[in-house]
């Protein structure tokens, strides 16, 4: 029964208040991103409710985005806030439902164009029909009068276009602004004519673009000036006041100012094959690069005048061959020889040395130009250099040669170990060797009478823990620090130890003789201490008693005497008989016989 009367109960509504109908309708609306607009949309006899449509879809309300003034008084217009291109650019629909199923009074507004102003997509500047890039270069001629055109895309309204050249701003001579083929957005274009001199080689030619969407100041795209000019040539040249080779250097340089730019052309007397290169540089100079050399240039506009200069050389030591050229793999025990040519004058002498890159060592391995490694070792593995060296006003000159690499492989050689240690009885000790290996070795153990420890391992014997270790070298590619460390040495341990070293070569021993001492008792610590005692007792009294005899050296008779020595010295005084002159006593201090009173 309910549901029966609810149709009747809106018809009867729909006739009391009337059919609903539009007061105001959206209209088409331009609006600045990030600013707020409204869609009007007023409804009489308002009963149904208001929806918005925005190209074909429903739109919902959300606070602080979009926002209807007040639907219970009819008044359903849309506030949109920060309005953005992305989701309100487009056409919006007033919509109100009915107010019953039966009356169908729903209502449709006209469609209402929201834009949201846009800036221009793209702004290009064009010569002669083509667009150049943006900071990109256009070549004009001096004097002629060019013309230049700023083209900007899909705006919404049309821009205005100007021109900046140096200081100064210039409107466009002509804007022609064309609605775009599929969109109500604009097409524009801004044409300039000016005329270029050479001094605006390089310059900035601007096209600004001012429009309402532009928040923070105005869009712009830029071309730089290249100016045709005739060339002209000039020869520099910058070389050390004794241009020697190797040291000394020297650079030739043709100054060809034109434009296009000029082809810059160099020969050397008594050569046929030209260089087209604007700097010829030596550095360092060789004596090869010595003559007479001639520059010239050349462009459309025409061909320059010749300029000569000289190059006189003096030349130090130059590598000529290094052999090997790399790297040279040997084994161990075998020979091998390294071989350095070089030219020079005066005649080079030569030096071969061994660098060590993880220590940074150098170490001079030979004089001559053949270096022969005889009977290689380990040690001999590394990098060398041949240095050839001559004199040249009194000064030396050297070149060095490029790295050759000596890798030495063969049987494991044990480099650095210790003959002997003594360890005392409780204490720790470690026992340690250096050897080296190329291919790491496949065995490393200690061993001692029956035991056989390899690295990496540990045993505990008769209260004692043997411990073995291996570590890479940190300074020596392919040498290794192996360890056979002893906690709680005792007296049993007092043995000799051997180093067992193997790879797929050979093999290395080395032997090292462990002692173990009792430690020192406390008795005898005291004792020690109680007889240091004594010493320092009886020195401090000898001391002390020599101070006291010397005080005593000038009292009694030693006064006596001085007095006398005195008298004697001092018989005639004047003519006075220094007997009748009675004598004082004076005050002494205690000072060394030796001091001067």
């Amino acid at each position: 029964m309910m549901f029966q009367k609810v149709p009747v109960f809106f018809v009867l509504l729909a006739g009391v208040f009337g059919e609903q109908s539009f007061i105001t309708e959206p209209s088409d609306v331009e609006v600045t991103p990030e600013h707020n607009t409204s869609l009007s949309c007023k409804i009489d006899n308002l009963q149904g409710q208001c929806r918005w449509q925005k190209d074909g879809k429903p739109v919902g309300m959300f606070t602080g985005k979009y926002e209807m003034r007040g639907e219970s008084t009819g008044d359903c217009t849309l506030n949109i806030f920060n309005v953005d291109l992305k989701f309100d650019d487009g056409v919006w629909e007033c919509q109100v439902t009915s107010s019953s199923f039966q009356t169908q009074d729903s209502l449709v507004s006209r469609q209402a164009r929201l834009t949201v102003r846009v800036p221009p997509e793209s702004i290009s500047i064009q010569y002669s029909g083509s667009s150049v890039v943006d900071g990109g270069m256009v070549t004009l001629v001096e004097e002629k009068k060019e013309t230049l055109v700023c083209v900007t895309r899909f705006s919404n309204p049309a821009p205005i276009i100007s021109w900046r050249f140096g200081d100064n701003i210039y409107p466009s001579d002509t804007q022609e602004n064309y609605t775009e083929s599929i969109t109500t957005k604009y097409r524009s274009e801004g044409t300039i004519s000016l005329s270029f001199q050479q001094k605006h080689q390089g310059k900035l030619l601007e096209c600004v673009v001012s429009h309402p969407a532009y928040l923070n100041g105005d869009g712009s795209a830029n071309v730089q000036l290249d100016i045709l000019y005739k060339p002209r040539v000039e020869i520099t040249q910058v070389s050390n006041s004794v241009l020697e080779e190797m040291k000394g250097s020297v650079a030739l340089t043709c100054l060809a100012q034109g434009n296009p730019p000029p082809r810059v052309k160099w020969m050397r007397y008594g050569e046929s094959s030209p260089q087209y290169v604007e700097t010829l540089e030596f550095n360092p100079v060789r004596r090869e690069n010595a003559g007479t050399y001639v520059c010239s240039a050349d462009n459309v506009i025409g061909n320059s005048n010749e300029e000569t200069t000289e190059v006189n050389v003096l030349y130090a030591p130059k590598i000529l061959r290094i052999s090997p050229s790399s790297t040279v793999n040997i084994m161990v025990g075998n020979t091998t020889t390294l071989t350095c040519r070089a030219d020079g004058n005066p005649e080079p002498k030569y030096q071969w040395f061994q660098l060590y890159p993880n220590s940074k060592a150098v170490k001079k391995r030979s004089m001559s130009p053949d270096l022969i490694l005889e009977n290689v070792s380990y040690e001999d593995e590394g990098e060398y250099v041949c240095e050839a060296v001559n004199s040249i006003g009194g000064e030396n000159r050297a070149v060095r040669s490029e790295v050759v690499r000596v890798e030495v492989e063969g049987v494991p050689m044990v480099t650095n170990i210790m003959k002997e240690a003594v360890a005392v009885s409780g204490r720790d000790v470690s026992l340690e060797a250096e050897f080296c290996s190329d291919p790491r070795p496949l065995k490393n153990t200690w061993e001692w009478e029956d035991v056989s420890l390899p690295s990496g391992t540990e045993i505990k014997r008769s209260g004692t823990t043997y411990k073995a270790e291996l570590r890479d070298h940190p300074d020596i590619k392919d040498c290794f620090i192996s360890r056979l460390i002893l906690n709680g040495v005792g007296q049993a341990d007092s043995r000799s130890y051997t180093l067992n070293v193997q790879n797929k070569h050979g093999v290395d021993l080395a032997p090292i003789r462990l002692a173990v001492r009792d430690p020192v008792s406390m008795a005898s610590v005291i004792g020690v201490v109680i007889a240091l005692l004594v010493i320092f007792v009886l020195v401090s009294v000898i001391l002390l008693v020599a101070y006291k005899k010397q005080k005593l050296c000038f009292k009694g008779s030693d006064i006596d005497s001085l007095e006398n020595s005195k008298i004697k010295k001092y018989s005639n005084y004047n003519g006075v008989d220094v007997e009748q002159i009675t004598p004082v006593k004076e005050k002494h201090s205690a000072l060394p016989p030796s001091t001067k009173v």
